[in-house]
């Protein structure tokens, strides 16, 4: 291969290639000269041909120019193709520089993304938990805030229940003692009455009754020359009414005796139903209501019967 030329910049010389000339003459007047010696018979053999005439080598040098540039336009082609490849790889690999480029930053953007949704994700989770956990604390708190409550209730109930069984208990403690007391003093009283009937029957040498109406509501009797006025019954009576408490209706207007005794102060020291009115809760309640009044009134003489019988209705 001949060393590469540089392309002339300079209009090209085109050049005609010479033509080799031949000085072979024509073939007819030999032709004709062998057919004539062909025919004589004792002719001696032809002479042998002369030798051919040495052909001059045409000039090459136009075709190896034209070949010489038409290598060159090749190999120029070929330059040129190579380096439209090498520019067509080259936009193609930069293009797949920009798309992995490109590519990059989206992972990147997508790995951002995915980070700030976990972030969010796991604030979430963790202020859930945290929400979780301070709503079981608090139904912890309010669970042991009811138990001690519970227990405190409990603890207040059995004292309570404590109090009232002690104050039961006193409370039947102080009726036994208050009936003991109460027959005590009945006992008293009715050696005080019998012994006072003894001494008036003593003074008078004889023993009578006497019986007074108690005015609205009863009537009261009491012993002999020293029973009460005529309206004593009635006194006592104003006294003890108010302090009876009976809401229910009640058929009728049934009568409860009672019997009183009381101390010469005027200290009921004692109660007893005589005769029911036939309703028991109204016959309590007289009895109830004798228990609160506390003491009798005094006479008009100043004293206080030691014994008394009064009857209370309702509707008095």
């Amino acid at each position: 291969m001949r060393p590469h030329r540089k392309r002339n910049s300079g209009p090209r010389c085109r050049s005609r290639p010479h033509r080799a000339r031949s000085n072979r003459h024509p073939p007819t007047a030999a032709r004709s000269q062998a057919g004539a010696e062909t025919h004589s018979a004792a002719a001696p053999p032809p002479p042998p041909p002369p030798p051919p005439k040495p052909q001059v080598q045409p000039d090459t040098r136009d075709a190896d120019i034209a070949l010489e540039r038409k290598k060159k336009r090749e190999e120029e082609e070929k330059e040129k193709k190579r380096q439209q490849q090498l520019q067509l790889e080259k936009e193609r690999k930069e293009k797949e520089r920009k798309e992995a480029e490109e590519d990059r930053k989206e992972r990147l953007e997508e790995q951002k993304r995915e980070k700030l949704e976990q972030q969010k994700k796991d604030k979430a989770e963790k202020e859930k938990a945290e929400r979780e956990k301070e709503r079981k604390d608090q139904q912890l708190e309010r669970e042991k805030e009811k138990k001690e409550q519970a227990e405190k209730d409990r603890k207040e109930k059995a004292e309570k229940a404590e109090k009232a069984a002690k104050a039961e208990a006193d409370k039947k403690k102080a009726a036994e003692d208050k009936r003991k007391a109460d027959a005590a003093a009945a006992k008293a009283a009715d050696a005080q009455r019998a012994e006072n009937l003894r001494r008036m029957q003593g003074m008078a040498g004889a023993t009578g009754s006497a019986t007074h109406n108690a005015g609205p509501g009863g009537s009261s009797s009491g012993s002999g020359s020293g029973g009460p006025s005529a309206g004593y019954a009635g006194k006592v009576a104003a006294k003890v009414r108010p302090n009876i408490v009976f809401p229910d209706a009640i058929s009728g207007n049934p009568r409860a005796e009672v019997e009183v005794r009381a101390s010469p102060d005027g200290t009921i020291v004692g109660t007893r139903l005589v005769k029911s009115s036939g309703n028991p809760a109204w016959d309590q309640a007289v009895l109830r209501a004798l228990e609160k009044t506390d003491t009798l009134p005094k006479d008009t003489d100043g004293r206080v019967p030691s014994s008394l019988s009064i009857g209370f209705r309702p509707n008095d």
